[in-house]
């Protein structure tokens, strides 16, 4: 016997939306990444690096955040 269970509007725009953040940061991840990775003789100051790297930490923070809400929804 199965449990069927009534999903609301809300929870569905709630998946949509967290999907699709996920998709704009998962595209924000990888220029980022191929930027830094194909950049021959880039000279990356210290700076640099410190906004790649809380670019790339907020993107994943951010990624978190949406799975939980997708996780929550479901």
């Amino acid at each position: 016997m199965s449990t069927t269970r009534r999903v609301e509007a809300k929870e569905i725009r709630a998946v949509q939306n967290a999907s699709r953040s996920l998709a704009c940061l998962s595209i924000l991840m990888n220029w980022a990444g191929r930027g830094v990775a194909s950049a021959d003789g880039i000279d990356l100051t210290p700076a640099r690096a410190q906004s790649f790297g809380m670019a790339v930490t907020w993107a994943g923070e951010e990624i978190e955040r949406h799975c939980a809400a997708i996780d929550e929804a479901m």
